[in-house]
């Protein structure tokens, strides 16, 4: 039975849902690493910070604490910020963020050693490349951008925020393209990995694929 499972791909591919649910079925450990980046994206937001200033963000990073619970929920400083971090504004700052470098090497020992820490299941965008590559199994979960699109417009409708269908497929097509241009630990299917694509699969079924591979 595999103790590291490590999930990649694109934004809105499924991989929080995907990895939650799989966590929770087999008792293992979430590790969200994209709240972590959304969590630090809105610490700069509240501060106001220009974010290509790069210097100033690694000297702020130190003020930065990150809390993950098994039930999901975030911390940010010690206040819970699970909704915060999904809204709109988040979105579109979170992969300018994540494309810094000293951001990038500031989460990854926390990344690693939380996955590390117990059986987990840790979804992001290089998990699979630079936090677990030793990981006993890679999974590379993608969709079209349409439909990761509607599935995150829809997911916010349902959290009451009104937003344009084209402006968060715009949000996804930019990130896409930053995630995969970024010059450090750029958007890729890690070596040995399992290509998934869930645009017509449902979340039941991917979970049900993942969890009889765990089992192997």
């Amino acid at each position: 039975m595999k103790r590291t499972i490590a999930i990649d791909g694109p934004a809105g591919a499924g991989k929080s849902t995907v990895a939650s649910e799989l966590a929770a079925k087999l008792g293992y450990l979430y590790v969200d690493t994209g709240a972590m980046y959304r969590a630090v994206t809105l610490f700069l937001i509240a501060r106001k910070i220009d974010v290509q200033n790069e210097k100033l963000v690694q000297e702020l990073l130190d003020e930065v604490e990150i809390e993950l619970t098994e039930e999901g929920r975030v911390f940010l400083n010690g206040k819970e910020v699970t909704q915060e971090i999904r809204t709109p504004l988040v979105d579109q700052m979170v992969s300018p963020v994540a494309a810094l470098k000293e951001v990038r090497r500031f989460l990854k020992v926390k990344q690693r050693n939380l996955a590390l820490s117990r059986p987990s299941i840790t979804e992001g965008r290089d998990i699979g490349t630079v936090i677990l590559p030793d990981a006993d199994l890679k999974v590379f979960l993608i969709a079209s951008p349409e439909i990761r699109a509607r599935r995150r417009w829809l997911q916010l409708k349902e959290r009451g925020q009104e937003v344009d269908y084209k402006l968060v497929l715009r949000n996804i097509l930019e990130r896409d393209y930053i995630d995969s241009n970024r010059s450090e630990a750029p958007l890729r299917m890690p070596e040995g990995a399992l290509l998934v694509d869930s645009s017509f699969m449902s979340k039941e079924q991917v979970v049900d694929l993942l969890y009889n591979l765990v089992q192997q």
